[in-house]
């Protein structure tokens, strides 16, 4: 299930699970009802409320399919239609609709035991939604739009794809004058689960800030705010990965700051105003 509240974008958010057995009838489901600053985190104009509201009038509304389920069992004495009426019920619950849950497409697995891997989906598909890299990353980008929207200076920053014939990389903040790049913001997450994970990831964009320069593309600092492993989930490996990927970026006009060091963000975007 798809939590979707601006059409316009596109933008979702993974928020439950529902499988069905046709084999043996069983209609589960599992949905994100808490945690859910990580949802209103995301999409940051979300009143909080609506998404709350929203997940309970979806709880309901599956438990009261559940119910209908359970009534229905070995009422019509013909294992084809009793297979039909809930195959039916499973269809009209995924039909796609205009609304602010959605679902996927329909996809089918091999289980022995549909609640374990009810379980093994949700984890997979919800609770590591939040730990993807692209997804940090968005939330760390909208934290920063913000941060200059506050002090009117987001407007010199624009998201841009520095490039020649041979070579780009897009970037969500890039101020220009005089047609070339002259400072850049560029939020990572190194907080993967993985420490080689890690490593690659801030060496990818080591490797993107060397190219460009050596084309003559960026004339500017870059400037990298970092969000590390989390306090209290973090083993010494992925924490010495962390460091060790801080030391690799920074140096040749390469800044690193914590994703909450604001006062740092601030002062590097507000160098050299126009």
């Amino acid at each position: 299930m798809r939590f979707m509240p601006y059409i316009e974008t596109g933008e979702f958010a993974n928020v439950g699970i529902l499988l069905w057995a046709p084999k043996t009838r069983y209609l589960g489901f599992k949905l994100l009802r808490k945690k859910h600053a990580r949802i209103t985190q995301f999409f940051e104009e979300l009143d909080r409320g609506l998404y709350l509201k929203t997940m309970a009038n979806l709880d309901a509304e599956l438990r009261r399919v559940q119910g209908m389920l359970k009534d229905q069992v070995g009422e019509f004495g013909d294992n084809d239609r009793d297979y039909g009426f809930h195959k039916g019920l499973f269809q009209e619950l995924i039909r796609p609709r205009e609304t602010i849950v959605r679902f996927s497409e329909q996809r089918a697995v091999l289980a022995e035991n549909p609640e374990q891997t009810l379980a093994e989906l949700y984890e997979y598909y919800v609770g590591r939604n939040f730990v993807t890299r692209e997804y940090q990353e968005t939330i760390l980008e909208k934290g920063i739009k913000q941060l200059l929207e506050q002090r009117d200076l987001a407007k010199r920053f624009t998201k841009r794809r520095i490039e020649d014939q041979l070579y780009g990389v897009t970037f969500p903040f890039v101020e220009q004058k005089d047609n070339e790049a002259i400072r850049v913001i560029k939020p990572l997450f190194l907080g993967q689960t993985d420490s080689t994970a890690i490593i690659e990831h801030g060496g990818k964009w080591k490797l993107k800030v060397d190219q460009l320069r050596k084309r003559h593309l960026l004339k500017g600092p870059v400037l990298f705010p970092v969000k590390g492993p989390e306090p209290g989930q973090v083993n010494d490996l992925r924490v010495e990965a962390f460091e060790e990927t801080l030391a690799n970026l920074e140096g040749d006009g390469i800044e690193i700051t914590l994703h909450t060091e604001k006062d740092r963000i601030l002062e590097f975007a507000g160098m050299h105003a126009h």
